[in-house]
């Protein structure tokens, strides 16, 4: 890796000139001629009948274009998978959840919508809810989905090992139940649409995770054609997996430009965009840990039940995926996994970093702290002790490519000198925690797990390159550029991007399953590398050389041994386009999983199960007060195993976000419910960690050298992300003494939790 020119340099992002200039195009920075504003109808009931719907007053008021429901057009309804399509996106029947889409307008104006909304009169038949979700699971509750007894609507149970004889002759057990609050995304930018039918043709722009699951969804709900619907890149201010789906809000602007005719765009509020474009599952995790004396873990027993909200969703992935993380951090002998996701009356519940990883590493990294503890052996040094090593395998045959954990726990960790004594806080309480974990690098997503790419040198050697690879914020639009710079010996400013349209680009899995720089950035570089080719053969004509004997750098290419015989990229360019050889480079990658097994299939979850993993580790110092019980994050150390930094810069401010979203869901983040209603949602109550609340944070980079990653390169950020929580919630135990088994942790819950342990002392 030391010859590598680009790859591994911290340039500037090569779309920040547009975003700080504001000439970076958003979804609502497109305004066609004749554009209508379109607003949605929502219910006031958590469940309840649809009995009619009257919109006659609405069509009549002056301004008003167009009108649907939900009965205005053939029911197809809308799911993730297959066997799992539940929700209509505009309501027919029934509704259940406050805020489900039941009618939308088109009008001349915002004001003129929101009047027309108003005019709209529907029959309810108010029908029994329910919030809680294990109440959801007890006979006689009320029923959301008849597909679905005592409303499990996804179920996984899967084993490996011989989990009960591990327990017995284990020298020590345990077992804590974990809760995670649901949490929003909270991206800055509220989420929106505009969508444009003409010609038989509709055009969609619309921040998205990736262009071709919104077209192949929206094709599917309004029984068009994939090849009349075209998905058009724009920037996305956030995603965090909140951009993932396709939302009703699209299907409304589809259907309303559709029956008008005329370009409509729907800009959802804040509190539409907290409470309506999913939220993070909140989670219960029942973790058992057995382990010997010395520490090795010999079984881990998971019991996970998962509030998913009205709909499915993405919900089979959420009690799934993360089994297949769990399991490739520590080692252990055996796992029993059971999860199960529940319908409720409340938001639909989706995609949120590590997508039920999060969680379910919180629980297993906080009950290790505490198990330890009883053991009477560090922290640190029970997580090396049980640490996946590079060539090892999983319980579920997958096979770990390139692992970096032990070096990022030891790096971090010295990066808070985690084995000398805490400093004095001077009456407050000081503590220290740690947390590692593992993240799949592609994903099998069936079709689109693979990445293709094209590019094209023109005609002055500048070249375009194509790829459906999608920037949310992360710096993979400066990724595939230094990839292909790196591979063609070109430099970055010559490379003009075109990505994340469905129409112009290559299929692409999109930024799911951590999959943009292994898999994506690999088509580009197999693509760049085509291209390479033809211009080595193109320069050892010229030359009069054998190809093998060809190389060059920064836009030259020479005879090894005689670099006085050289010749400029351009010049051969020139040449290709004149002799009918235009240089057109092209190229693809799939990720080494087994497409044989479904991992989401209980019983069938065996095999390889993502391209690689990556690995972080967090260590975190905080400090207590113990009066008020507020909880001052000192300083975080984040070490990220990205395999290869493509660009150290671009890591760096992931790792730095990863960091803060932790922060947030630990000690700021979550709703509060009076029933079905959320009473916080907005950016006043509903809080988020600001620069107040920043800790020092300390990145740290970790290079393990994928051998099947672009340059030895795989994610670069999420994988510190899942040890963050644990980190700090392990550093807030160090200090008080008390495990908290709850998230969001408050300062009431801090100072109750203080009280009890000072009165259990007493008695």
């Amino acid at each position: 890796m030391n010859d590598l020119h680009v790859v591994g340099q911290p340039i500037p992002s090569v779309d920040g000139i547009e975003k700080v200039t504001g000439a970076a195009a958003y979804y609502s920075d497109h305004r066609p001629p004749g554009m209508l504003y379109g607003a949605i109808l929502r219910s006031p009931f958590p469940h309840a009948r649809i009995r009619g719907i009257d919109v006659s007053k609405a069509k009549k008021l002056r301004g008003v274009r167009a009108v649907v429901t939900g009965e205005s057009y053939a029911g197809i309804p809308y799911g993730v998978f297959t066997n799992s399509r539940d929700q209509f996106l505009l309501a027919r029947d029934k509704v259940r959840y406050i805020g489900e889409e039941v009618a939308a307008v088109a009008a001349t104006s915002q004001d003129v919508a929101q009047e027309a909304l108003a005019l709209i009169s529907v029959d309810y038949e108010d029908l029994p809810a329910v919030f809680d979700f294990k109440k959801a699971m007890e006979p006689g509750a009320p029923q959301l989905h008849e597909h679905a007894p005592n409303n499990i609507g996804a179920e996984n149970n899967t084993s490996y090992g011989d989990v009960d004889a591990c327990w017995r002759r284990a020298d020590y057990r345990r077992t804590e139940t974990f809760f995670c609050e649901a949490i929003s995304h909270v991206q800055m930018e509220p989420y929106g649409v505009l969508a444009s039918y003409s010609g038989g043709k509709l055009l969609i722009w619309a921040p998205t995770t990736s262009p071709f699951a919104r077209r192949r969804a929206l094709s599917n709900v309004l029984d068009l054609p994939a090849q009349k619907i075209r998905v058009h890149k724009v920037f996305s201010g956030g995603a965090f997996g909140g951009r993932s789906e396709t939302f009703p809000a699209d299907y409304c602007a589809a259907r309303l430009s559709i029956a008008c005719g005329r370009p409509v765009r729907i800009t959802l509020s804040r509190e539409e965009s907290l409470m309506m474009s999913r939220q993070k599952h909140p989670m219960e995790v029942t973790m058992g840990l057995a382990l010997t004396k010395d520490g090795a873990i010999l079984a881990k027993t998971l019991d996970l039940l998962a509030d998913g909200g009205a709909y499915m969703s993405t919900g089979p992935i959420a009690i799934g995926w993360p089994l297949a993380m769990v399991e490739i951090a520590l080692r252990s002998k055996s796992l029993r996994w059971r999860g199960r996701r529940i319908y409720t009356n409340r938001p639909i519940r989706g995609a949120m970093k590590g997508h039920g990883g999060q969680q379910v590493h919180y629980a297993e990294s906080c009950l290790l702290d505490l198990c330890a503890k009883d053991l009477g052996i560090d922290p640190l040094d029970i997580r090396l002790r049980n640490a996946m090593k590079t060539g090892e395998e999983a319980l579920s045959g997958s096979r770990v490519v390139s692992s970096g954990l032990s070096e990022a726990l030891e790096a971090c960790a010295g990066a808070v000198n985690w084995k000398t004594p805490k400093p004095s806080a001077n009456g407050k309480l000081r503590g220290r925690g740690i947390g590692g974990a593992g993240m799949i690098n592609g994903f099998n997503m069936g079709f689109r797990s693979s990445s293709s790419a094209y590019l094209k040198f023109n005609e002055d050697a500048s070249l375009t390159l194509f790829t459906g690879a999608v920037d949310n914020g992360q710096g993979n639009n400066t990724m595939v550029v230094q990839v292909a710079a790196e591979a063609l010996g070109v430099p970055v400013s010559s490379i003009e991007l075109i990505s994340a349209d469905s129409e112009t680009t290559p299929q692409d899995p999109g930024a799911y399953s951590m999959s943009a720089t292994f898999v994506s950035g690999n088509g580009v570089r197999a693509a760049a590398l085509d291209a390479r080719e033809q211009l080595l053969a193109l320069a050892a004509e010229r030359l009069e050389a054998n190809v093998a004997d060809i190389e060059g750098y920064n836009g030259e290419l020479w005879v090894r041994g005689a670099p006085q015989r050289r010749v400029g990229i351009g010049a051969l360019v020139r040449h290709a386009y004149a002799v009918g050889r235009p240089v057109l480079g092209r190229g693809s990658y799939t990720p080494k999983i087994n497409f044989n097994r479904d991992w989401l299939t209980p019983g069938k979850q065996y095999g390889q199960a993502t391209g690689t993993y990556s690995y972080g580790a967090v260590t975190a110092e905080v400090e207590v007060d113990p009066e008020t019980g507020e909880v001052t994050v000192l300083k975080v150390a984040a070490a990220q195993d990205c395999g290869k930094a493509i660009n150290p810069r671009a890591v760096d401010g992931q790792v730095h976000g990863s960091v803060l979203f932790g922060i947030g869901q630990v000690f700021h983040e979550g709703f509060t419910w009076d029933g079905g209603m959320a009473l916080n949602p907005n950016l006043l109550e509903y809080h988020i960690p600001t620069i107040k609340e920043t800790p020092e944070i300390v990145s740290l980079i970790v290079e393990s050298n994928d051998p099947d990653g672009p340059y030895g390169a795989k994610e670069a950020a999420e994988a510190a992300g899942l040890a963050v929580i644990s980190a700090l919630v392990n550093a807030v135990y160090d200090a008080t003494g008390v495990m908290f088994t709850r998230l969001p942790i408050s300062p009431a819950d801090v100072v109750k939790a203080l009280e009890a342990k000072q009165r259990q002392r007493r008695g």
